[in-house]
């Protein structure tokens, strides 16, 4: 399993396709969500916001894709609509695994 980049969202644009992981750097159940994301073998690439350092961008993010806030938080991008969402303990490479197994296309939950 390939470990994937983590590529910082640094402006208000995404692919179509990709994952986005909303982070908190100060809050323990975020920091194991990262560590899951970074374990993650997804196929697609994987944006991070860092909710409290980066808060317009994480505002953006909520607004654009109409996906309410939480963090931690994994988004999951299709033809540049947000299609799935995991939050908290969630955001683990089983459950985003089988989310993904069962629906590639992302129209789960």
């Amino acid at each position: 399993m390939a470990t994937p980049s983590i590529i910082p969202l640094v402006e208000r644009a995404l692919p179509a396709d990709c994952l986005v992981f909303k982070h908190s750097t100060t809050c323990p159940v975020s920091a194991e969500a990262a560590r899951e994301v970074r374990g993650l073998d997804a196929g697609l690439p994987v944006y991070q916001v860092n909710v409290r350092e980066q808060r317009d961008l994480s505002n953006w993010v909520a607004a654009a894709y109409g996906v309410t806030h939480q963090s931690p938080q994994l988004i999951l991008l299709r033809g540049g609509k947000a299609v799935r969402s995991w939050s908290h303990w969630d955001v683990n490479r089983a459950a985003v695994a089988k989310d993904l197994a069962a629906d590639p296309a992302g129209r789960t939950g």
